[in-house]
Formats: C-alpha cells, sequence, structure tokens
C-alpha cells in the first residue's frame, strides 16, 4: 500500500480530477432519459385528445357478479360498520353512500350485497334489501335471509350483521396522485351516509364508522410512514450525529470531512448504477444506503483520527495523508473487500431479489471504499484542514482509554478465562437463535395509528381476513362436467379447508347449489341444478372448459410463520386426492401464498448468507494474513455481536423478518470492519518488536478511539429510530444498536483476549517498521502470566 499511498499524494491533481470525472458520470446517470418522458408526453397528448371520460353506463347485476366477486382481486375494500344495517335509514344511508362513491372519477365501480340478488331454479330474484318502505317485519327477513346467504355471510357481511365490506375498484385513468385514491373516496362515503342519517329525520340514529382497507389503502399508508419517518429520523439523527462528532472531534472541518466521504461514496454508486442502467430494488434501496453510510463513516473515521494524531505529532499535511493511506488503507480496503465478497455470495441465493441485493451492495461498498481513501486524504492537504488537527489534545475519549488500561492487562492476564467465556457465550446465544423463525405481516410495515391497519384488524376479526387463497381441484378428462363426483371432491376438499381454524369462510360451487331446494345429499340432481345458474354468477368457481373447479377461503394477517404449516398440511393432503378420489387433483393458489413462500425464500437466503459471509471472512483474512490462527481468531469477534442481537430478538419473542435480516446484514460489515482495523494495527504493532502481550496493548489504545468514537456516533443516530411508529424501524433500530454495541465489545474485550490466547510473535521482530503509538502512551509495564495458560 506504500506505492499507492505515496502515489496519491504525489499526484494530488491527478486524483483530484480522475475524482472530478467519476462525480461527473455519476450526475450523469441522475439525469433522466428525455425520450422516455417526451414519448409519454406524447402518448398522454394523445390520450387526452382521443379519449373522453365515459358517460356511466347501465350495467347488469351478472356483470357486476361475473367482474366483481373474484375479491382477491379487489384494490380496496370499504369497511363500514353499524350498530343496525336492517331499517329503512340504515339502507338508504348505504344506497346513498354506494351512489356517492361511484360518483367520484376515480371508483370504477362498488360491489356490495344489494347487487347479489336472491338465488332459486328460475334464475334471479328481486335484490335482498328491501326497499326503505318496507315494513319492519320485511327487514327482519331481510336480516335473515342475507345472514344465510352462502355468497353474502361472510363474504360481504360479517356473520353477526355488523360490519359490511365493500369492494372498491379504482378507474386509474382518473388516479393523479396516492393521496387521491383514500381521502377522496373515504371523505365522500362518511359524508353520504351523514346527510342520508340527517335527511331521515330519525330520533335515534345509527352509529356507523367507515374506513379503507386493502393492498392499494395499505400500500398508500405504509409508503406516506415510511417516508414520513424517514425524513423525520434521519433529521434528527443526521443532526445528532452531527452534534456528537462536533463534540468528539473538537471541529467543524474534520466533521465536514469524515461525513462528505459517505455522502460522496452513496452519490457515486447510485449515479453510476443508473448510468449502466443497472435497477436497484426496493430491498437495496432502502438497505445500502444505511450500509455505505455506516462502512464508510467507520473507514473515515479510522483515516480521520490517524491523520489528526500524526498532525499533532508535527507531520506536514501531506505526510499525515500519506501514512494514513499507507496505514489505514490495507485495513479499509481489507473491511470493504470482505464485506463486498460477503454480499457477492448472495448471488448464490434462490431468489433473484436477493441475488440482484447483493450484488448491488458489494458494488456500493466498493465505490464507497474508493470515495473514502481519495476524498479524506486529498481535502486533507489543502487550506480547508489546515487546522483539522486542532482540538486532538482535549480528545476526552482517548483520555479515558488511556485510563482503562487495566482492563487489558486484566484481559491479558487471564486471557485463557476470556476467551473460553466468550467461546462457550457466543455458541450457546448461537444454538438458542436456531429457534428463531422466519415471518413476515402486512401490519409490520404499518403504523397501529393508520386506519388502513385498525380496518384491516377489525376486518381479521369480523371476516376472517381480506386476503385470499384458492384450492384448485382438476377433474380427469373421463369425467363429464356434470358429474356427481365433482361436487364429492369440492365437499371432501372442504371438509379439509374447514379443519384449518385459520382459513375462513370457504366459497365453492357447493355453497351456490345450496339455496336450491332438494336432497343436499342427492349429488347426481344438485349438479344438473349448476346448469340453470347464469354462466356469470358461477364461471368464477366453476370453468368446464379447464376442468377446474375453485374453493376460495379467507386468510387472516397473522404473518407466514403461523400460515406457512397451514398451507404445506393442506397441499400435502390435496396430493394425495388423485389416489383417494381416482385421478382428481388438487393444488393451492393466491397471492398469500406465493408471498409467503416469496417472502420465506428471501429471509431464508438472506439468513444462510450469514453463515456464508462468516466462512468466507475466515478465508479472507486467512489468505491476507498468512495466518490460520488470525482467521479462526476473528471468527469469535465477528460472531458475537450477531448471536447477541438474535438473543434480544429470541427474548423479546419477535421473529425473523425483512428488517431483522436486513439489520444483521449491515451491522455484519460493521463488526468486520472494527475487527479488521484492530487485526491490521495489532500485525504492524507486533512487527515492532515481536511482544505480542505489548502489541496488544498499544492497539488497544492506538485503534480504541476510532472503534469507540464510531460506535457512540453510530448507536446513537439509530437510538433516535426507536421512536418511530413503525415496528419494521424499530426493530431494525433495536437491533442496530445491539450489533454494534456488542461488535464493540467484542473487538475490545474478546479480540485481545484471544489474540494473547492464540497469537504468536513473528519469526524476526521487522525493525524498520514504525511504530505507530500514541505519542502520551504509558510505558509498557511487565503482564505476568495466568496460571496454566501457556505463554503466547
Amino acid at each position: 500500500m506504500s506505492w499507492i499511498a505515496a502515489c496519491m499524494v504525489r499526484y494530488r491533481l491527478v486524483v483530484g480530477a480522475a475524482m472530478l470525472v467519476v462525480t461527473g458520470l455519476a450526475t450523469w446517470g441522475y439525469l433522466p432519459d428525455p425520450a422516455p418522458v417526451r414519448a409519454t408526453r406524447d402518448n398522454a397528448s394523445d390520450s387526452s385528445n382521443e379519449r373522453t371520460p365515459l358517460q356511466p353506463e347501465r350495467v347488469t347485476t351478472s356483470d357486476l357478479v361475473s367482474n366483481r366477486f373474484d375479491l382477491a382481486q379487489s384494490e380496496s375494500f370499504l369497511v363500514v360498520e353499524c350498530d343496525d344495517f336492517f331499517r329503512p335509514d340504515s339502507v338508504r344511508a348505504l344506497r346513498a353512500t354506494v351512489d356517492a362513491v361511484e360518483a367520484l372519477p376515480i371508483v370504477d365501480t362498488v360491489f356490495w350485497l344489494d347487487r347479489i340478488p336472491l338465488i332459486n331454479v328460475f334464475g334471479f330474484a328481486d335484490p335482498l334489501l328491501p326497499e326503505t318502505d318496507a315494513s319492519p317485519e320485511t327487514f327482519a327477513e331481510a336480516r335473515q335471509r342475507i345472514l344465510e346467504h352462502p355468497l353474502i355471510r361472510g363474504q360481504l357481511i360479517s356473520p353477526d350483521g355488523k360490519t359490511m365490506m365493500m369492494p372498491v375498484v379504482y378507474d386509474w385513468l382518473y388516479v393523479g396522485s396516492d393521496e387521491d385514491l383514500i381521502a377522496p373516496v373515504v371523505a365522500t362515503a362518511r359524508q353520504a351516509f351523514e346527510e342520508a342519517l340527517a335527511a331521515s329525520d330519525a330520533d335515534d340514529p345509527p352509529s356507523f364508522r367507515i374506513r379503507l382497507t386493502g393492498y392499494v389503502p395499505l400500500y398508500v399508508a405504509q409508503k406516506s410512514a415510511f417516508d414520513r419517518n424517514q425524513t423525520t429520523f434521519r433529521i434528527i439523527a443526521y443532526s445528532l450525529v452531527l452534534i456528537l462528532a462536533v463534540i468528539m472531534f473538537r471541529g467543524l472541518s474534520a466533521v465536514l470531512l469524515v461525513a462528505g466521504a459517505p455522502a460522496l461514496g452513496m452519490y457515486w454508486t447510485f449515479g453510476l448504477l443508473e448510468l449502466f442502467d443497472v435497477r436497484v430494488n426496493d430491498l437495496a434501496n432502502v438497505v445500502m444506503p444505511i450500509l455505505v453510510t455506516m462502512i464508510g463513516l467507520t473507514d473515515g473515521i479510522h483515516l480521520m483520527v490517524h491523520i489528526r494524531r500524526k498532525r499533532a505529532e508535527g507531520d506536514t499535511p501531506l505526510e499525515a495523508a500519506e501514512h494514513a493511506i499507507d496505514t489505514i488503507g490495507t485495513a479499509c480496503w481489507l473491511t470493504s473487500l470482505t464485506t463486498a465478497i460477503g454480499f457477492v455470495s448472495l448471488m448464490l441465493a434462490h431468489s433473484r431479489f436477493v441475488r440482484d441485493f447483493g450484488r448491488d451492495c458489494a458494488i456500493g461498498v466498493l465505490i464507497t471504499f474508493v470515495a473514502v481513501v481519495t476524498f479524506i486524504p486529498l481535502l486533507s492537504t489543502t487550506r480547508l484542514a489546515r487546522n483539522v488537527h486542532h482540538g486532538h489534545e482535549r480528545d476526552f475519549i482517548r483520555g479515558g482509554l488511556r485510563r482503562t488500561t487495566w482492563i487489558v492487562d486484566a484481559l491479558i492476564t487471564h486471557r485463557f478465562a476470556v476467551s473460553t467465556a466468550f467461546a462457550v457465550i457466543t455458541a450457546l446465544f448461537g444454538w438458542w437463535s436456531l429457534s428463531l423463525k422466519a415471518d413476515d405481516r402486512l401490519s409490520d410495515a404499518l403504523p397501529d395509528s393508520s386506519e388502513a391497519y385498525q380496518a384491516l384488524a377489525h376486518s381479521d376479526e369480523a371476516f376472517g381476513g381480506i386476503e385470499f387463497v384458492q384450492t384448485v381441484i382438476r377433474w380427469p378428462e373421463e369425467v363429464e362436467a356434470d358429474s356427481p363426483r365433482i361436487l364429492a371432491a369440492v365437499r371432501e376438499v372442504e371438509r379439509m379447508i374447514d379443519e384449518e381454524p385459520l382459513l375462513s369462510h370457504p366459497l365453492s360451487i357447493d355453497n351456490l347449489l345450496s339455496p336450491l331446494p332438494g336432497d343436499p345429499n342427492d349429488l347426481e340432481t344438485r349438479m344438473t341444478f349448476l346448469s340453470l345458474l347464469p354462466q356469470d354468477l358461477r364461471g368464477f368457481f366453476f370453468q368446464p372448459e379447464h376442468r377446474r373447479t375453485i374453493i376460495v377461503s379467507r386468510v387472516q394477517d397473522r404473518g407466514i410463520a403461523q400460515y406457512a404449516p397451514v398451507f404445506d398440511r393442506l397441499e400435502q393432503r390435496l396430493s394425495q386426492l388423485d389416489g383417494d378420489l381416482d385421478g382428481f387433483l388438487g393444488w393451492l393458489e393466491g397471492a398469500p401464498l406465493s408471498r409467503s413462500r416469496n417472502l420465506y425464500q428471501i429471509v431464508v437466503d438472506l439468513t444462510r448468507s450469514l453463515g456464508t459471509a462468516s466462512i468466507i471472512i475466515f478465508f479472507v483474512l486467512f489468505i491476507v494474513y498468512r495466518s490460520l490462527r488470525i482467521g479462526l481468531v476473528s471468527l469469535i469477534p465477528n460472531i458475537f455481536p450477531l448471536v447477541v442481537t438474535a438473543m434480544v430478538l429470541v427474548v423479546t419473542g419477535q421473529s425473523l423478518d425483512m428488517s431483522s435480516v436486513c439489520a444483521f446484514v449491515v451491522c455484519l460489515g460493521i463488526a468486520v470492519d472494527d475487527t479488521i482495523h484492530f487485526l491490521t494495527r495489532y500485525r504492524a504493532e507486533v512487527a515492532v518488536d515481536g511482544d505480542v502481550r505489548a502489541a496488544i496493548r498499544r492497539t488497544f489504545l492506538g485503534v480504541g478511539t476510532a472503534l469507540v468514537m464510531t460506535t457512540v456516533i453510530l448507536v446513537c443516530g439509530f437510538a433516535t429510530v426507536i421512536f418511530s411508529d413503525l415496528r419494521a424501524h424499530r426493530t431494525f433500530a433495536v437491533m442496530a444498536c445491539s450489533t454494534i454495541a456488542a461488535a464493540l465489545v467484542g473487538d475490545m474485550l474478546a479480540l485481545p483476549a484471544l489474540l494473547a490466547t492464540f497469537a504468536r510473535p513473528p519469526k524476526a521482530p521487522v525493525a524498520s517498521v514504525e511504530p505507530d503509538t500514541p505519542p502520551d502512551a504509558q510505558p509498557e509495564q511487565a503482564i505476568p502470566e495466568s496460571s496454566g495458560t501457556p505463554a503466547s
């Protein structure tokens, strides 16, 4: 690294010009491509000239049933709660509400129970809800009829009759922004309901509540909360970090250099990825800025602490910058290399989402390394940093470490006991952490105060969920479409579904046929009735052209950890249909199933990558340091913070979700970063005189300042996020704080003891290596050997 350091300092103008070129290329990547914009504008102009808003046309009931009864495809659900729906003023208010919402330009249709007529052998009869001038007896009969209706009970009205669910479909041509999707719909519905009740002049009007939930409202609520929290806590965290950094560095110039390096690295990373058309997925978009900032800040602090110390010792700015690159640059390169290789290992994962995430983060880490080792040394030689060393003599962290050298003495004296204790704790915590399970819920990314979340929770309780899983049954070619064996298979599968308490309100052709007269056990006759039902109604559940029928069941937002065994059991039993029913096949489909398995695979891939990265880090350190002992010694300090944080999850009853696994991935980079800086410094110190114990003591004093400073800044910055109203943010913050704090413990306590126990001095000390000990460090003292422990 010496010749690189000399070249970078000697040819500063060339380095500066190269940085400007890279910055220019990154800026080019941020510029929008004008061609697609013009094409979009032209297309929008053509569209506006050729298309005019369609006038509402009369839609038949059967069309609505056909288009809207696939509730799994619904974009939103209007959830209406009322203490009594079956009274004239309530029915009038409901109809006024539906009409008002459908009159909104952004709404295509609203589907509700008033548009599902009675089913009989003659076709469709009158709507279920009576006219508002009907008698109380008629409303009582309507209530009983509706709560027994197979297409309505548990689907469009709760079994207790207190909550209605109305699927809403948007007309996306008129949607201008995310805000248009929620507030206007809810406000219009509430206003229409209130005005209709006020016009009825009832003495005791019913109480009601109207909320909106579903995929679209949940997404909008999640995005709004995420953006709000991200902006708020970034400002708070960055402000706190800036204040702490100014206090610790005792100067603004050092803070600006340290903060500017990771910011430049992040700017370069995203700009160059955009320039070369590398699409960054959502996971990398969230994690990579944090990862790049943390690793860049950690390496930057190590460089700056070294530059300030050398300047305080009397070196010129050029000499201090060259010495920092030569001494600290190697450690920075090793940390970036090992972290990048760990992320490259993710490209072996099953999920393409995870593979792209690993690729993007590996690129980001390497680009940030270049930004840090060029930006800080280069600007430290300019007038901007002429007083960068001022305040170094008042560094209270370094002073505090000098007063704690007795800790190092105790660690070395009792090195075998300390090493054993950390090894046992790491093994026990690792074993206990194996009980963690992968999980993910929609509500994890939503604030508890969100109306969409509250409506989701209420729908889970009242309806059994707003998500749907389809059980598909396919009959063999020799079976006719009206065969009673089909209905027998449906009933057999429904019996399996009923045995799973987490699956609610299955809906199938058996439900469609149940109101019809005749013996329910006469399957042959009931299958002939199926042909009497309109195709628009039975078409979703019964598809003879594909030889299949569908059973729809509701799924709650309880997490994939609870539903994965349910799906596995049901699929296992469905796989036996071929033998039990002679040729019938069955399987599961639906968004909950695919999402749960995709997310589960992502979490599993990320979790496995932690173990893979640890093994890769061991081999990289073994190769770089050419020492098997050093490679083995590095394992415990790197794994210890991860298992400590895993135990935090176990103790608090948490699970492995996307936010927690991302925290592991990010903080592994920090743990490795600190360990490599300590080991690299130790190797340089032990080469001076061959004294392992003295080298450990000098390394503790020399690297400890940067390690403590990095830990305090990062922990305080992440701690502010603990007050977020998003559970995922709180989990990430708690894990980040615990991992970073545990990494400091591992590197400052476990690593010195392990080195004293297992490290061996070089065969011949290299006298030419300059000792890099703080000028005011205390002289070395003899450290007694611990009884029964072999000398290092």
